[in-house]
């Protein structure tokens, strides 16, 4: 299997861990959009959480070293909303009670599929997520990885997955 083929199948835990976060958490159903490679460091939303994660990939009896990074990133309006109905209050501008949303939910999507990925072969270990806020922010991907822009519906507004990956 390719590392190509591998992407593919790495990518289905994420987008499915976050179907499940998104309706148990912020009660909300989403609607993944198609994929499209991505062609700058520049963020779709305005408030973004970064998770990297490295470990191994195990196929055919070889083991080889993976990394890749998960991005949740959501126009204000939207992120707003979400951090609403997740702490069930309501929330018109960013400040520290919410600031660290984004990071839960990015920390619940990456444990459903790191679980799902260790069916699958995948060794994992994974960072503290950390926040970047504010409009146009950019964001700083491993070396040569590929990113895939997920564009996600919501009744919460838009919302943006990121995911790059690379074996060594």
């Amino acid at each position: 299997m390719t590392a190509k083929n591998n992407f593919i199948e790495f990518s289905r835990p994420f987008i499915e861990a976050a179907k499940n976060v998104f309706e148990t958490m912020v009660f909300t159903k989403l609607d993944p959009q198609k994929p499209t490679i991505k062609q700058d460091n520049r963020s779709k939303g305005d408030v973004s959480a970064v998770l990297g994660l490295n470990g191994e990939v195990e196929k055919d009896g070889e083991k080889r070293p993976y990394r890749a990074m998960l991005v949740l990133s959501w126009p204000y309006d939207t992120y707003f909303k979400v951090a609403s109905a997740m702490l069930m209050d309501t929330f018109t501008e960013y400040n520290d009670e919410i600031q660290d949303v984004g990071g839960e939910i990015a920390n619940m999507i990456m444990g459903n599929a790191k679980r799902d990925l260790a069916g699958l072969g995948y060794s994992s270990n994974m960072a503290i997520p950390s926040m970047i806020e504010g409009s146009g922010h950019t964001i700083k991907y491993p070396d040569g990885t590929i990113v895939i822009l997920i564009p996600i519906n919501s009744a919460h507004g838009p919302m943006y997955m990121e995911l790059c990956y690379s074996e060594a």
